[in-house]
């Protein structure tokens, strides 16, 4: 389609609009007319051919309607590839360098400023022992208003007001019970209720399990007693009644007094 052609078409717009119009009664007309159909076992083939016409008619419509969109966007299309061509891409070039040259130097003086504000942070935890306490931990953001002062005293405070934080409570930390506990969780959550919790619930439990260790154990010896005592039950004694045994024993003198001897030592009766 060439350009005269084009224009020709957007010119015959409102012509289209105004043909649609006067086409708008009729639409209503056929279109309110099958709704009023009624659709039986004896109707509902003619309901079908009515529907499908009317299919039919309204896809002939949308041809063209798409024939007419084309015909109007394929202008704007080339003109937009133009314009792309002539100026939006030159624009946003030199936009893009401008900004990464912009972003290279704002990202030195922020970096200049964070490099003074580290310092500041190392020596304000040398002054309170906290030596292990990290610069990334105190969420100090770096943004062009503080970077552009001299001294960024508000990111200063915030990092005094968080330093001074964590003195106090490792502070209160060094005179709670499980200390060297606490600590250790403190310096993985910095927040000193969580810390105490934490330990606290830990001891709990530990005191729980040995609490029914300790149970267990009483438990297995009670038992361990009672079969004990068990075992040991000595059967009852079953006493039989003496018996006398009468009988003559020849010998030599000897023999029969050492005989007599044994008897005695013995503990047996004789006569």
């Amino acid at each position: 389609m060439s350009e005269e052609t084009a224009l020709i078409r957007v010119t015959q717009l409102p012509q289209i609009e105004e043909r649609l119009r006067d086409f708008k009664d009729a639409v209503i007309q056929r279109t309110e007319e099958a709704k009023s159909l009624v659709c039986t076992e004896e109707t509902i083939a003619a309901v079908k051919r009515y529907r499908s016409d009317l299919r039919k008619a309204f896809e002939e419509l949308e041809d063209q309607r798409k024939q007419v969109k084309a015909a109007i966007f394929a202008p704007y299309d080339r003109f937009e590839a133009v314009y792309k061509e002539c100026v939006a891409d030159a624009f946003k070039s030199a936009d893009a360098a401008l900004k990464g040259k912009i972003d290279e130097t704002e990202g030195e003086i922020k970096k200049r400023c964070e490099d003074g504000l580290r310092e500041y942070f190392d020596e304000l935890c040398a002054t309170h022992g906290l030596d292990w306490l990290t610069f990334e931990r105190a969420g100090v953001k770096v943004d062009m208003a503080s970077a552009k002062q001299k001294t960024p005293k508000k990111l200063r405070e915030q990092l005094k007001e968080f330093v001074e934080s964590v003195d106090m409570d490792c502070e209160a930390i060094a005179n709670a019970q499980y200390a060297d506990e606490v600590m250790a969780e403190y310096k993985r959550c910095l927040r000193y209720s969580e810390a105490v919790a934490t330990v606290q619930a830990r001891h709990q439990r530990m005191e729980q399990e040995r609490a029914a260790l300790e149970a267990r154990t009483v438990q297995k010896a009670t038992e361990s007693e009672a079969v004990r005592k068990v075992e040991t039950i000595a059967l009852p004694v079953v006493v039989e009644p003496p018996v006398t045994a009468t009988f003559t024993v020849t010998d030599t003198r000897e023999r029969l007094v050492a005989l007599r001897e044994w008897i005695k030592a013995n503990k047996y009766e004789y006569k």
